[in-house]
């Protein structure tokens, strides 16, 4: 397969993300970093080092071909699954708050379930190609590949980590979707799970909370509701302009989390509506941009894989937005490229150099050229179905 060019829009967008997240995380975090640690450089400093790191990540995945992961598909299989296993072993996992989200190792913590997100959507990107003809018919095209799907919806679910589930399923069913799976059998299969998502959300009593508290905050404004109000206040005096870059006062210990899930508040707190609007619009550049990408992409693989990484970045950061706009029940979510967390950044950089990958070998020729070898392709495969098919 022949390396060309990166797609450098893409580059520049990822590393304008990844700045901006940087000057964000020191303007959110130096108080608190100053009160619980004694430097207002703390958090600044750790995600500086992991920023250098997923840096160095990203440019060496982004020169590994993205072929390489449908070939050893199998392993990255496996190997998700057991992550997602070994949070459950007392000695490895942590139990925070409840949740069993994280593995440590020394110093160094991270959430499997961020690596188990890009590793389904590598395996789902595979088996649609290799059951492309075949997904039409329900039993032997879509039914095995929602088996895995399920067990690794499953093992997030027990952490439990409900949001990145349907981030993991949602990326996955689109891809499975722009493969040619027919309309009807998705539309029976999200009615077939609606009972099962309602058994979820009201299994646990603090899953009925946060449902009643989305509706009204105020009926527990310190309690279960504090968090989203204290949202609300910062964003609402933003205005248009905001308060200034580091003059934000809900960050003074009145908003918790403010450099992690909750940091789009500071943003629209400081840079106001134009601020908040700006990073949108860049989020929606570099949707555009990803599915560019994948169209442009020499086989079904690369599409499907480059549709399902910025299909889970789409929905993380739907999901992010939603809960600090009071729009969705409050849950642990971060901002892709711009939250605290030396691990998400890591996974979002090793996600994005794949797409980056991808697009060092896109087949978009000018009207004069023609394409070399057998690299050229419509853009969507002509032996599959009719997706809208009833």
């Amino acid at each position: 397969m022949s390396h060309g060019k990166p797609d450098f829009w893409m580059m520049f967008i990822i590393f304008l993300l990844t700045g901006f997240g940087l000057v964000m995380v020191f303007s959110a975090s130096y108080y608190d970093g100053l009160v619980k640690h004694g430097d207002s450089y703390y958090y600044f400093k750790r995600q500086l080092v992991w920023a250098l790191g997923s840096v160095l990540l990203f440019f060496v995945i982004s020169n590994i071909p993205y072929t390489i992961y449908r070939k050893h598909v199998g392993v990255i299989l496996l190997g998700s699954l057991v992550l997602l296993a070994l949070v459950f072993i007392p000695e490895l996992g942590m139990n925070i708050n409840g949740a069993s989200r994280w593995i440590q190792l020394g110093p160094i913590s991270f959430q499997p379930s961020e690596l188990a997100k890009l590793g389904a959507i590598i395996y789902t990107a595979s088996i649609m190609v290799k059951k492309q003809e075949r997904l039409h018919q329900f039993k032997q095209g879509l039914f095995p590949p929602l088996i895995v799907l399920g067990i690794f919806c499953g093992l997030i679910v027990m952490q439990p980590h409900f949001s990145s589930t349907v981030i993991l399923l949602g990326s996955c069913l689109t891809v499975i979707f722009c493969a040619g799976a027919r309309l009807k059998h998705l539309l029976l299969l999200g009615a077939a799970g609606i009972p099962f998502f309602v058994w979820i959300m009201t299994s646990e009593d603090y899953r009925v909370m946060r449902l009643l508290i989305f509706r009204d905050p105020w009926k527990d404004p310190s309690g279960d509701g504090f968090q989203t109000i204290q949202s609300l206040f910062a964003i609402g005096p933003g205005g248009l302009l905001g308060k200034g870059l580091g003059n934000s006062i809900q960050k003074l210990a009145y908003l918790p989390m403010s450099q992690t899930d909750f940091i789009f508040a500071i943003i629209a707190e400081e840079l106001g509506f134009i601020g908040g609007s700006l990073l949108i619009l860049l989020y929606i550049a570099f949707v555009i941009r990803g599915v560019r990408i994948a169209l442009q992409a020499p086989d079904s693989f690369g599409m499907f894989l480059g549709i399902g990484i910025v299909t889970m970045f789409s929905l993380q950061t739907l999901f992010n937005l939603g809960v600090v706009t009071a729009m969705l029940p409050v849950t642990g979510v971060p901002l892709p490229f711009i939250s605290y967390g030396g691990s998400s950044l890591l996974m979002c950089m090793l996600a994005a150099g794949i797409l980056l990958n991808i697009s060092r070998h896109r087949v978009a020729q000018t009207s004069h050229q023609q394409p070399k070898g057998n690299r050229a392709r419509p853009p969507y495969p002509v032996t599959s179905p009719d997706p809208f098919r009833i």
